[in-house]
């Protein structure tokens, strides 16, 4: 069994079978316009911190999905299938204390350096009311606080522009982002970030 669930600019994502059961492997795809041993070595080395970024954020205590193996000669990652919805199709049914969550969530990531690099409600799921981050393949370690900035509106933007009733709901996320020892700083940044877009 493999089938194909998801085809971006840099990978494909397939529902497969291991070990009896089901689970996600996702394949960097190969870039035609890339000389191939150059492609080959970009490839490899964002797969490595694809794989170093969904490690720490576990240890951090955020739920992704387990690993079950990596294969650098496909450029591809097996790992669990959380068989969880994607927030954007929950997100009428969602209570308040799930979008705070979500907030305390992302505000973990950055804590421990990491830049999501691909927030939208796409790559966030829900599973029994919890909540687990998907697809680091644009991810990064930074310290910056604009890079987390950057991160968060980002998502801002596409949760506002897919669900523009949904208002209230960002704020609840916002709400979550500021339990965090770096929100205030964060979200003040955004600020400045959204001002000198709009002079741009």
């Amino acid at each position: 069994m493999k089938k194909l669930i998801f085809e971006g600019a840099e990978a494909k994502t397939f529902l497969v079978e291991f070990n009896g059961k089901k689970a996600v492997e996702k394949e960097r795809i190969p870039k035609k316009y890339r000389e191939k041993k150059l492609d080959e070595k970009i490839r490899k080395e964002r797969i490595k911190a694809e794989v170093n970024l969904l490690h720490k954020a576990k240890i951090a205590g955020i739920r992704t999905p387990i690993i079950y193996r990596i294969d650098y000669n496909k450029n591809s990652i097996l790992m669990e299938w959380l068989n969880a919805k994607k927030i954007k199709e929950k997100i009428n049914s969602m209570e308040k204390k799930e979008f705070i969550e979500i907030g305390k969530q992302i505000s973990l990531l950055h804590l421990n350096s990491i830049v999501h690099g691909d927030l939208t409600s796409n790559n966030i799921l829900i599973k029994k009311r919890k909540i687990f981050f998907i697809d680091f393949g644009l991810g990064f370690n930074s310290h910056k606080i604009e890079d987390f900035a950057v991160d968060l509106l980002g998502f801002k933007k596409t949760f506002l522009s897919s669900y523009p009733e949904k208002e209230q709901k960002w704020n609840w996320i916002e709400q979550g982002y500021l339990k965090s020892s770096k929100g205030k700083e964060v979200l003040k940044r955004i600020e400045e970030v959204e001002k000198r877009k709009r002079y741009l």
